[in-house]
């Protein structure tokens, strides 16, 4: 209400404010009767600022006139109304910073030594609190604060009992939200369920990540609960001395869109040894701490069972009079199956298989071996061609090898910087080349056989396999039928090329014809695997019976002889190498020993491990501490006696 009535009039406190209202009408498209903002700055200012196309880097005066003439020009108020939004946020995030500041000057004897508010303040100071928590963005459209927000000191002030809340959340993937909210529980510190619901998500659902939440699109029938609802319910929920308790909570808020402190994250109380950026799990905390087991059905979420045991967990934190010390990571192995797999993340959406091949093509510069005729196959959703490449949004891949040496070697050979995940399982950054590749040395298709005698077995038997033919046989053999195969494709181009266009369209024509029922047998000849890996070479779908399979095989392989009958012989072939690199991440399914999490993260070691360690940590990595090296006794030194002395001694 204070913000619809706020006078849209800035000053130089605002400018960190306008920075951001600045960049949000940008990405509205907001104009004034010179254009846009680029537009605007080239016609309104002289000199380099004309080019400064961050609005950080300009003075508030500047970005005041701007969203003036914005507001001037439009006819819907919607810029007004962000003007205000803005303002009004600005205002309250400075009352806030008050607010911290007077906590933070809370006197020792009035500061609590167990209970709630302990875990609160444990929860601020951890080093993610401020870019999680402090920074959510409840000034945009459709995020809502909770009415009156103060700290713990004030609370204690008005004998105000803290009110643990559990609070879990339910997310799915729609076509405008990639973290779109489906279902929130809500739990009080007894294990009365304040709210539970299904929430309707804005736009078209495109993963319910059904593993996850168990949920399935016949659920949603008759779902009526907007997000609004469940915004409304909780901040008539929500007071002054009520702390919402969650395991990653700000995940949480951010799908309900909803700002409100005190808060505690039970992901912030807990660590493991050696390894600062990982996270434990929440049914890992409850099996160790609580020894409870959750999610013994199917595994899937239940958010009603997440945010009952993330409130256990802080009630049992709240006994201790000390923190709990960070934990020995489990011990837990992978399972062997999962050994073979290599991990990739970090893809966009509708990445080619190809391209993923050729992570592990030496031809391609990725890898120092060649290993892609190791791959069994490739494992994911949302790739190429079936799925519209889009950069905004990713995914992952596993790819699976013939064993696990295979995997090992092949993540070995990767060239790319080496390093840990959060979890000090082995990672590798690696640059993927995109599109297609000219071979180095690659000649036109009427060009002389090359020397097949030089490639790997393993190359031989790929090249086969795409010209499906037979690949058993020794090399020798290999050989002799790729130098066939090579020659008659080099004499059926000659032969094409030597008659006009019309005789080589007809030709081209009864050739296609004669191939069709040899081409359906070989595909109907094939086995299940040989039909899946040469769809999963085009970049087809490998999903079906073998029936389905043949048929989309033949209907490639049709559409591939029509689209060559119109080549002109002679032509090289339109392998161009790729400009396009992307750094894509490569990471092992296990760690040391086969370890589901490492006992060590790399980013945590000294400096120079590995090396000569120099001065103090050297001393103290090889002797310990120096105190006790001196309290320990020296044994005495004697020298020894000359000769004479020892004669004497002997008479």
């Amino acid at each position: 209400k204070r913000e619809l009535s706020l006078e849209v009039k800035f000053t130089e406190a605002d400018k960190e404010c306008l920075g951001r209202l600045v960049k949000d009408l940008v990405k509205l498209g907001a104009t004034t009767s010179k254009g846009e903002f680029k537009d605007w700055l080239k016609s309104s200012l002289t000199g380099a600022k004309r080019t400064w196309h961050d609005p950080v880097r300009h003075d508030w005066e500047t970005l005041s006139q701007f969203v003036l003439e914005a507001i001037a020009g439009d006819k819907t108020d919607t810029i007004e109304q962000q003007a205000r939004f803005q303002l009004g946020y600005s205002q309250w995030q400075t009352r806030k910073g008050e607010w911290v500041k007077w906590q933070k000057d809370q006197p020792r004897d009035e500061v609590p030594k167990r209970g709630p508010w302990t875990l609160v303040a444990r929860t601020e100071r951890h080093p993610s609190f401020a870019e999680q928590y402090a920074s959510l963005p409840s000034h945009l459209p459709g995020w809502r604060r909770s009415e009156k927000q103060r700290p713990p000191r004030w609370c204690i002030g008005k004998n105000l009992d803290p009110v643990m809340v559990g609070l879990d959340c339910e997310m799915c993937e729609t076509d405008v939200d990639q973290r779109a909210l489906v279902g929130v529980s809500v739990v009080g510190v007894d294990g009365t369920v304040f709210l539970k619901t299904l929430v309707k998500p804005p736009g078209k659902i495109v993963d319910l990540k059904p593993d996850i939440t168990g949920l399935k699109m016949k659920d949603f029938k008759g779902v009526k609960t907007t997000l609004k609802d469940v915004q409304d319910k909780l901040a008539a929920l929500c007071t002054p001395n009520t702390v919402l308790v969650g395991h990653g909570l700000v995940h949480d808020l951010k799908a309900l869109k909803f700002d409100h402190a005190p808060v505690i994250d039970t992901a912030f109380l807990f660590s493991y040894k050696n390894l600062p950026r990982s996270t434990p799990g929440l049914a890992d905390l409850c099996k160790r701490l609580l020894s409870s087991e959750m999610r013994k059905g199917d595994g899937t979420h239940d958010s009603v069972e997440d945010a009952k045991m993330a409130l256990e967990l802080a009630k049992w934190e709240c006994l201790n009079d000390k923190p709990t010390t960070p934990m020995d990571p489990p011990t837990d192995k992978v399972d062997p199956r999962d050994l073979t797999k290599l991990f990739i993340h970090r893809l966009p959406r509708g990445v080619l298989l190809s391209d993923l091949r050729g992570l592990f093509d030496k031809q391609r510069g990725a890898i120092g071996v060649d290993h892609l005729g190791d791959i069994v196959a490739l494992h994911g959703k949302f790739l190429g061609p079936e799925t519209a490449l889009d950069l905004k949004r990713t995914t992952s891949v596993y790819v699976e090898f013939t064993s696990v040496d295979k995997a090992n070697a092949a993540f070995t050979s990767l060239r790319g910087g080496k390093g840990t995940d959060a979890l000090g399982r082995p990672q590798k950054a690696v640059r993927m080349l995109e599109g297609e590749v000219q071979v180095v040395g690659s000649k036109p298709k009427n060009a002389a056989t090359p020397n097949f005698s030089k490639m790997t077995v393993t190359e031989m038997r790929l090249a086969l396999e795409q010209r499906q033919l037979p690949t058993n046989g020794l090399k020798p053999e290999l050989v002799e039928r790729l130098t066939a195969a090579m020659a008659g494709d080099v004499d059926s181009d000659s032969e094409g090329g030597g008659d006009s266009d019309s005789g080589s369209d007809s030709d081209d024509d009864d050739d296609d014809g004669d191939k069709e029922p040899g081409t359906e047998e070989k595909f109907a000849a094939l086995t299940v695997p040989k039909l899946k890996e040469a769809l999963e070479t085009r970049g087809l779908d490998t999903a079906g019976a073998k029936g389905d399979l043949v048929k989309r095989l033949e209907t490639a392989a049709a559409k591939k002889s029509a689209k060559g009958g119109n080549e002109k012989a002679g032509e090289t072939e339109k392998n161009v190498q790729s400009s396009k690199t992307r750094v894509v991440m490569v990471r092992k399914m296990a760690a040391h020993g086969g370890r589901a999490i490492g006992a060590s993260d790399k980013h945590n070691e000294p400096a120079g491990k590995g090396e000569e360690l120099k001065g103090a940590l050297k001393r103290k990595l090889e002797g310990g501490d120096e105190k006790e090296k001196k309290d320990e006794k020296k044994p005495r030194r004697v020298p020894r006696p000359s000769r004479n002395a020892r004669l004497a001694a002997k008479g």
